[in-house]
């Protein structure tokens, strides 16, 4: 036997997207469609999943429009009737703790179970195939709990003890941890006695086995800024054996965020037309792309230009200009020199060939910028 739950987290329901123009409304339409359709995936059928669990930020405020808030009711209804119940559990952007908060006026039907305590509490025990499902949560608080798994301890015996909350890993090197983030550490993942922990406050993918327990970020259903690069996933969590987890990632995306770089430095690109080829490379309908000029460039252009004659082809497209006018037969020759200038520019050089990092990169590419500059100063010998 076994209990399939559908993950989701951070779905930003009702999220605006001003940045994108004309395309900002339909982007937020793709948040909603997103979660609609699994809600479609888990009420169809085959029966794919017998639980959903919310670990928090379902709606991107806590007071959403009403029609929204409409439409969030009617499809919990519809998990419900379809015998799949539901565990949710606010998170920062839709805090509990808020007097106008949503989840105050939520109608939610029989068989979604809103989890408010500040403390991660037990929550329901659920008959599911015969199999118990001891489950946990808290509202995202962090006055009342600043380590919500610091106290924490089983309540009863049950086959499976799942936890639903909205916090930090400690050692994710992606976060920079605050105690209002609700933190956890491995070492209490370890200690927890749990099953399975359903997180969410993390928008990308992270599965953490510590201990005999699992904890998941599932990640956002859309890339809702960059950084949430690349194909986004519907997560399916299958618990067996009493301690057995899989995992299952459905590609879910409408849309995909990138971001590239295009380093005039080391790049055949010498007139605007190329560039406009260069950056046309990466266009779609579905694309939303950012793309970053490095480098010297030998000749001279508006990035608003630019982007205009390209944007068009993209759902969206920023681009992000970090330049600097430089004739590149100039550099050569500088470079040639047996001066301290020449001998600047060769090292310079050598260390823009072996950065690793974009930042190391623009570093690198400001050192060269600003140290050309100062060699022009007539105050300074060659």
């Amino acid at each position: 036997m076994s209990v399939r739950i559908l993950h989701l987290a951070d779905l930003h329901l009702g999220a605006a997207f001003p940045s994108m123009g004309e395309h900002g409304l339909e982007r937020t339409r793709d948040f909603l469609s997103a979660y609609l359709r699994a809600v479609e995936f888990a009420t169809s059928p085959e029966k794919p999943v017998d639980l959903a669990v919310i670990a928090g930020d379902l709606f991107d405020t806590h007071d959403p429009d009403e029609g929204l808030v409409f439409q969030v009711e009617t499809s919990l209804e519809k998990l419900t009737k379809a015998g799949v119940p539901v565990v949710l559990v606010p998170g920062t952007h839709d805090a509990y703790s808020y007097r106008r908060s949503v989840y105050r006026r939520l109608r939610l039907p029989e068989g979604v179970h809103l989890l408010t305590d500040p403390r991660l509490a037990p929550g329901p025990r659920l008959t599911i195939q015969d199999e118990t499902v001891q489950l946990y949560g808290i509202a995202f608080d962090p006055a009342v709990s600043a380590r919500p798994l610091g106290e924490f301890t089983r309540s009863g015996v049950a086959d499976y003890h799942v936890a639903v909350l909205h916090g930090a890993l400690q050692d994710n090197p992606a976060w920079k941890i605050r105690a209002s983030d609700l933190p956890i550490e491995r070492s209490e993942i370890a200690a927890s006695g749990l099953t399975y922990l359903a997180l969410g406050h993390y928008h990308n993918f992270v599965e953490v086995r510590e201990g005999g327990s699992v904890a998941v970020y599932p990640g956002t259903l859309e890339g809702r800024k960059f950084g949430e690069d690349g194909a986004r996933y519907l997560l399916v969590a299958t618990l067996s054996g009493g301690d057995d987890v899989s995992l299952e990632r459905k590609p879910w995306n409408t849309r995909t965020l990138s971001q590239v770089s295009i380093d005039f430095t080391s790049a055949e690109i010498h007139e605007e037309r190329r560039l406009l080829d260069r950056i046309t490379a990466f266009a779609g309908d579905r694309e939303i792309v950012r793309v970053r000029l490095e480098g010297a460039a030998d000749f001279a252009f508006e990035p608003e230009r630019v982007d205009a004659s390209v944007r068009e082809r993209f759902f969206h497209l920023e681009i992000d200009d970090r330049t600097f006018l430089m004739d590149k037969a100039l550099l050569g020759q500088f470079q040639d020199e047996a001066t301290i200038r020449g001998a600047f520019v060769r090292r310079t050089l050598d260390r823009l060939a072996k950065a690793k990092t974009p930042q190391e990169k623009e570093t690198v590419t400001l050192a060269l910028r600003l140290g050309l500059a100062e060699f022009q100063n007539p105050h300074h010998a060659v």
